[in-house]
């Protein structure tokens, strides 16, 4: 049944006084309308939601509704639309809110699913709203597209906080009659049972499953069919319409959507989920994740023939090449490289210990020797730094301990030399300018291979 508006603007301009001067009509329904007004002392336009005065309220409820908007107006966030004031007058019960430019999140999806990252962020921006207003006891109860304002920046913002409360008793002290809209319900308030925020985190997992897919989890011929299918029908998989969904975001869905609000996180667990769920690799798509999965596999296979080849070639020999190059020198020989901890030889690594350029409890994954000089010129990369010690007897390290990075020096036009940088914005550190093109792209093919296994050892699980 509709607000019959005809009948109900004169009463509310009557209601208003001169304060506010009544505007245009910008929406209504099923428990009241919005209207625009303009406020002459402050000279701004707010917005003036009227409860429909046929649903009759006794004495009993209006105080509640007066005590409910005191309660949401504590619910002070960036993404809740601010009241300014609830008032009874007229025979009419309203509330007086600010009047954001932009559109609804309903009109947006209208035009067509949203990007992931886009459905994400704004399901982000609500579940914080959503978080500080059950903070203060407030259960918006109708959360749906059209109840989430987008700012000319594409930022959400929640309204109609309190309408849902006032056309039955709070949730939080007895049953009764349902309220919302269908398509948004939870099971629970579908069945008129008491609910608290994680009926709020379902409605809003409806609408994050509409933002990705463009259409409802849930239709039917009636609003009894979509209530009856909220209750018992199975959850449907956002991967199922969109099967290039990343992961995390379609398991955090199928979360919210839980039929038992056990089941669901609350609004604060969904803040921090959404998250982890919107960031780095947990917004690659299964079709990036099985590329990245074969990619590793291919390097984990090439260090493993690699590392073979160097146990079985050099690993034996190193030890008394290094002794042999300090005793001798080796000019004119090459680079000698160890791709792995275990590959470097205990006598190495003994020296280095007793020379003092690594620690105790360092440990050695990649060795290289500049062996074009008199004297060897021996890099050792640890786990937590690069060390050189230079013919001169000169000893280095790294200032840093965070991934180092190396890039080739152009040197006369021709490749040569490498650059090791730290990150974290610190000043670029040389380690080397006078490489051979050869030994260059030694170091850096060694050392790449050497950084994408450590990456993904430090990813695995402990």
């Amino acid at each position: 049944m509709s607000i019959d508006i005809a009948t109900l603007r004169p009463k509310l301009e009557a209601a208003l006084g001169e304060r506010l001067q009544l505007g245009e009509l910008l929406g209504q329904g099923g428990f009241g309308a919005v209207f625009r007004a303009r406020d002459a002392f402050l000279e701004r336009d707010v917005a003036i939601k009227v409860l429909d005065p046929s649903l009759a309220l006794d004495a009993t409820q209006e105080e509640q509704f007066l005590h409910e908007a005191r309660t949401i107006a504590a619910a002070e966030h960036p993404h809740i639309v601010p009241l300014y004031s609830a008032e009874s007058n007229g025979g009419l019960l309203y509330l007086v809110m600010r009047l954001l430019p932009g559109r609804s999140l309903e009109d947006r999806i209208a035009e067509g699913k949203l990007p992931v990252a886009e459905a994400a962020r704004l399901a982000l921006e609500c579940a914080r709203a959503l978080a500080a207003a059950h903070a203060v006891g407030v259960v918006h109860r109708d959360i749906k597209p059209a109840n989430i304002l987008l700012d000319t920046s594409g930022h959400a913002t929640i309204t109609d906080f309190g309408i849902a409360i006032v056309t039955s008793r709070p949730a939080r002290d007895a049953q009764g009659p349902t309220t919302g809209t269908p398509h948004y319900m939870s099971p629970e308030q579908a069945l008129g049972e008491p609910v608290d925020g994680r009926s709020d985190v379902y409605a809003l997992g409806v609408v994050l499953y509409e933002m990705l897919t463009g259409v409802r989890p849930f239709a039917g011929r009636n609003a009894t069919e979509v209530v009856a299918q909220h209750i018992s029908a199975p959850i449907p998989k956002v991967s199922d319409r969109e099967p290039q969904m990343p992961i995390a975001i379609a398991t955090l869905v199928g979360r919210m959507l839980a039929k038992d609000p056990a089941g669901r996180p609350t609004a604060d667990e969904l803040v921090t989920e959404l998250t982890l769920a919107s960031s780095g690799d947990a917004m690659l798509t299964p079709a990036q994740r099985r590329r990245r999965r074969w990619k590793r596999r291919g390097i984990y296979i090439t260090i493993a023939a690699v590392s073979a080849g160097v146990v079985a070639v050099i690993g034996v020999r190193l030890a008394v090449r290094l002794m042999a190059l300090v005793a001798s020198g080796g000019e004119g020989a090459d680079p000698a490289l160890v791709a792995t901890g275990d590959a470097v030889p205990d006598s190495i690594v003994q020296q280095a210990r007793a020379a003092g350029l690594i620690g105790a409890n360092e440990r050695i994954e990649l060795v290289f020797i500049k062996s074009d000089r008199a004297f060897p010129d021996v890099a050792l990369f640890t786990d937590s730094a690069i060390v050189r010690a230079s013919p001169s007897g000169t000893i280095r390290r790294s200032r840093h301990d965070s991934d180092i990075n190396l890039q080739p020096l152009p040197r006369g036009g021709t490749p040569g030399g490498l650059l090791i940088v730290t990150e974290r914005g610190l000043t670029p550190d040389t380690f080397y300018q006078d490489l051979s093109s050869r030994e260059g792209f030694q170091l850096a093919s060694a050392f790449q291979a050497w950084g994408r296994a450590r990456r993904m050892r430090d990813s695995l699980p402990q």
